[in-house]
């Protein structure tokens, strides 16, 4: 595995549309390469997100230095709220992966809704 194919950084920023998200409900991003590998992480309560605001971008703790073909091909985020009580927030998201080559990859989705009663979803990395 080449060194300039490493993964070095992950940010996410976030678009709240028309339900913002309550001051307490905790938000954790989770990136995984195609073997299930947890290789990014975030997780914070972040605050409120008001309608139709911009948050972010937000740095993700890179736990695993992995190679980007072990991501590009099979990698996903997960973007799981645990709201205290009932919240629902719709939302876009933006991901980015930064490697040691000045290569990217991508994630992002628009118009997700994510409640107490539906709490993650998982997206492909592009």
């Amino acid at each position: 595995m080449s060194d300039y194919s490493i993964l070095r950084a992950a940010e996410v920023s976030f678009h709240t549309n028309d339900d913002d998200k309550d001051e307490d409900t905790h938000i954790t991003v989770t990136v995984r390469n195609r073997d299930s590998i947890i290789v990014a992480r975030i997780d914070n309560d972040f605050g409120n997100f008001n309608k139709h605001s911009d948050n972010g971008p937000f740095n993700l703790s890179v736990v695993n230095q992995v190679a980007k073909s072990t991501i590009e091909t099979g990698g996903s985020v997960t973007i799981r709220i645990d709201p205290n009580g009932d919240d629902t927030w719709t939302f876009n998201f933006m991901l980015q992966l930064s490697f040691a080559d000045g290569s990217r990859l991508n994630a992002n989705a628009d118009g997700i809704a994510l409640s107490d009663e539906s709490q993650q979803q998982t997206f492909p990395i592009h």
